[in-house]
């Protein structure tokens, strides 16, 4: 009797084993990455950029083996370019070094940019926290209240470094839509223009993202303060219906194929990348901790209490748009070329 008891007690430990075992076979999935990582953000403190990287560094720690200390810090210049630069051939390839840059630098070696020192599609993407919107707003003294007027009447507009989405979109679109935007250029990043718009010391910004005005300058929008042009997406946004898209004015069929695809480049405008070399275990690791973060109730919370708007995705599917816009026909990349080396050569 003893006997027959102690071999059913073990055939239910047997049976259970599987389940018993199977969170330490997942955990074995999870490479080791240190005691301390860092969120290089490759923009100046208080832009969309940098609300994004430092509440990713809060809470990211918490899903990776060990619970590391994650630091961020800035980078700024041309555009995000300096540390994409450094990201893709300075810093660290084991998965401990990870940033956020404006997702259309990332793009600047396939179109013709000599200073980019990378090429995206060797990047390891873990995934992007949103989309991205890019706006033409005018402040709502100004005389202007609808996308004609961009084509009709000079716009002044606050400008960055060369590379940057406020010196890029005016230039983009004046150039492929007929837009005229007149640059004031020497901003540092779109906190610097958002005040000279308060001051009155230009009349706009081209290039901003909506939902980094949602979050930061909520003021703007409950109070009307700005009134938005254009919005810079191959479709319209839900939340901005009555605004035109910048394809709406292309010029021509032509100039419509390369808008489009300057546009495609930021469609996952909230991306965060290590640089190439790192090893495929530790990029799974990375892009499980950050699909776990985007859904975990604790980050969502403090997202809310910001007003950041969160849209995950996965890595692997940015990885693929980004291989999708490199096969791209030679001709449109040619001409998004010239159109983009005219802002910068």
């Amino acid at each position: 009797m003893k006997l027959r008891m102690v071999m059913a007690r073990a055939g239910v430990f047997l049976a259970a084993l599987p389940a018993i075992l199977a969170p330490r076979a997942a955990c074995a999935q999870d490479v080791f990455l240190g005691d301390k990582l860092s969120i290089t953000i490759g923009t100046p403190a208080g832009g969309g950029y940098d609300i994004y990287g430092r509440l990713a560094a809060r809470h990211l720690g918490r899903f990776l083996p060990g619970n590391p200390t994650i630091v961020a810090s800035n980078m700024p210049g041309a555009g995000s370019l300096i540390a994409a630069n450094w990201l893709y051939n300075i810093a660290p390839k084991d998965g401990t070094a990870i940033a956020i840059t404006q997702s259309a630098t990332l793009f600047e070696s396939l179109l013709g940019n000599r200073n980019a020192h990378l090429d995206a599609t060797k990047l390891g993407w873990l995934g992007s926290l949103n989309d991205y919107t890019a706006l033409a707003m005018v402040w709502a003294t100004t005389p202007f209240a609808s996308a004609q007027d961009t084509v009709r009447q000079e716009i002044l507009v606050g400008a960055g470094g060369t590379s940057s989405d406020v010196t890029l979109w005016p230039n983009v679109l004046n150039a492929l839509a007929g837009t005229k935007f007149k640059l004031v250029n020497g901003y540092p990043g779109t906190a610097a223009i958002s005040l000279a718009m308060e001051r009155g010391e230009v009349q706009g910004v081209v290039g901003d993202d909506f939902d980094s005005v949602r979050a930061g300058r909520q003021d703007w929008i409950a109070e009307k303060k700005v009134r938005f042009l254009l919005q810079l997406r191959t479709e319209r946004h839900p939340d901005l219906p009555d605004t035109a898209t910048g394809l709406e004015l292309a010029k021509d069929d032509e100039s419509r194929a390369v808008l489009r695809l300057l546009i495609e480049r930021q469609k996952y405008g909230r991306n965060f990348i290590v640089p190439p070399g790192v090893k495929p275990e530790a990029l799974a690791t990375l892009r499980r901790a950050f699909a776990a973060m985007a859904k975990d109730p604790e980050f969502l919370r403090e997202a809310e209490r910001m007003r950041v708007t969160l849209n995950f995705v996965p890595g692997e599917v940015v990885a693929e748009l980004v291989n999708d816009i490199h096969k791209a026909p030679r001709a449109v990349i040619e001409r998004a070329t010239k159109v983009l080396r005219a802002v910068d050569p």
